[in-house]
């Protein structure tokens, strides 16, 4: 049994001081308030639990800062970043999605996510007809080699649009049958260790017919896993849509499926008044990933308005252009401060806007992780936390009323000590930094050929 003195942690919703953690099997077996110190302690100043990176694209990771000149005569939005991330698929093998994998994980755990759902999409490798599941096992590997927690989410990817347009040349490694993903889906349940667990999703309306969305809907609830998807992520998207079904994607969705809390929105952010509303009252958790939407210029979700409503979020990294979960929550609150020019929307009337902020992307990201033991410190939860320290600049002299929004709004400097996943401190393999300083090289080589 493994015992951890807390002088400060963040236990459900609520800041307690002097806890004893009682820790086995990586799950948090007793918890006793007001505590003294025993011989067999080991003592944190703070302890808090980690947050789910709800949506990630981990290979992405590769693209960032490479993305940021305007084509000439052209403007640059989404649809030409897309070109441009087509054109790193084309690059990239097992041993390089490996070894990216792990570099985005190490940040992520450095900064404060101690899981990941990773939507993946792309299936094979480049140059193979045959699918296999080679990706799949780079993954794992590169969550392995980090200790973060894996959400494992495979994707259906078949048509190029609305119009059931075919998949292009650079789309063709995201195809798979349903049966096909079924069976990935399988094998994946059948290597994952005890530690790890799967979701399952569609990349999008445009990417999917209705009737294999069906099935993969069908299969989600039998297997009891979350449900992901983009959605109403471009304008373009939503007009393409209400072209051929006269209806807005989110309105046409909560029409003709069960969209409850198992269910996980990606982006969602070009909603009308009604879409927000039965969104919000349907219980399914909005996947928002503020840096990336910034980044391509996506929009402006309406958070205060959908927060009002009752709506659930979590929070993701997306294409990883930034991996941070503190700096997502604090551009979520900033963006709608810009925008309705006034100051802490995500405040209560009794509670603060770092509070506010945190709580919901512990509660989003459980859901959408289906992880009912991940998002609190609590009995029989896993032992999965962050270790501060009030010696830290952004965190001194701040009490527990205020520590929140110290961490969310008051981050100058690198707040995350140690992490624990799973009753197991951490240790940052100096190869995961070589590994992708090697795969960077050869992208770039590749590149540089064609």
């Amino acid at each position: 049994m493994q015992s951890i003195y807390a002088k400060n942690i963040y236990l459900e919703d609520s800041w307690q001081k002097n806890v004893r953690l009682d820790i086995s099997n990586g799950v948090i077996q007793d918890i006793k308030l007001d505590a003294t110190t025993q011989s067999q302690d080991e003592i944190i100043d703070i302890l808090i639990p980690g947050l789910c990176n709800a949506h990630n694209h981990s290979f992405q990771r590769a693209m960032s800062g490479l993305t940021e000149f305007k084509p000439a005569s052209t403007q640059d939005n989404f649809w030409t970043w897309r070109e441009t991330m087509y054109q790193l698929v084309e690059q990239v093998d097992a041993s390089i999605i490996s070894a990216i994998a792990a570099q985005a994980y190490q940040e992520m755990l450095e900064n404060g996510y101690t899981s990941v759902v990773e939507f993946h999409y792309l299936h094979r490798e480049q140059g193979t007809d045959e699918f296999n599941h080679t990706l799949l096992e780079a993954l794992v590997e590169a969550a392995t080699s980090t200790g973060i927690r894996l959400i494992y989410t495979p994707v259906l990817y078949q048509r190029g649009g609305f119009k059931d347009e075919i998949l292009s040349a650079r789309q063709e490694q995201f195809y798979l049958t349903c049966e096909e993903l079924i069976l990935h889906y399988q094998y994946a349940k059948s290597i994952l260790a005890k530690r790890h667990s799967l979701a399952i999703g569609v990349h999008s309306l445009r990417a999917v017919t209705n009737a294999s969305m069906q099935k993969i809907v069908d299969f989600a609830k039998e297997e009891q896993v979350p449900f992901h998807l983009h959605i109403a992520e471009q304008q373009k998207e939503v007009m393409d849509f209400y072209e051929i079904y006269e209806k807005r994607p989110v309105e046409w969705l909560i029409d003709n499926y069960a969209v409850d809390e198992n269910w996980c929105l990606v982006h969602a952010t070009h909603l009308d008044e009604e879409e927000l509303n039965i969104l919000a009252k349907s219980g399914a958790v909005v996947c928002l990933c503020p840096t990336t939407e910034a980044n391509l210029g996506d929009g402006i979700f309406k958070l205060h308005d959908y927060v009002t409503q009752g709506g659930k979020l979590a929070i993701g990294s997306d294409s990883n252009i930034s991996i941070n979960p503190f700096e997502e929550l604090r551009w979520l609150e900033y963006v709608q401060r810009l925008v309705k020019l006034e100051r802490n929307i995500t405040s209560s009337e009794d509670r603060s806007s770092g509070y506010c902020l945190f709580n919901m992307a512990l509660d989003g990201g459980a859901l959408a992780s289906g992880n009912k033991k991940i998002g609190s410190l609590k009995k029989g939860g896993y032992a999965d936390f962050l270790e501060l320290s009030s010696d830290n600049p952004s965190l001194v002299a701040h009490e527990t009323n205020t520590l929140l929004d110290a961490i969310i709004f008051s981050n100058h400097n690198s707040l995350v000590n140690r992490i624990m996943i799973h009753g197991e401190w951490l240790m940052t393999d100096p190869l995961i930094k070589k590994n992708f300083q090697i795969a960077m090289h050869k992208i770039s080589n590749r590149k540089s050929r064609d």
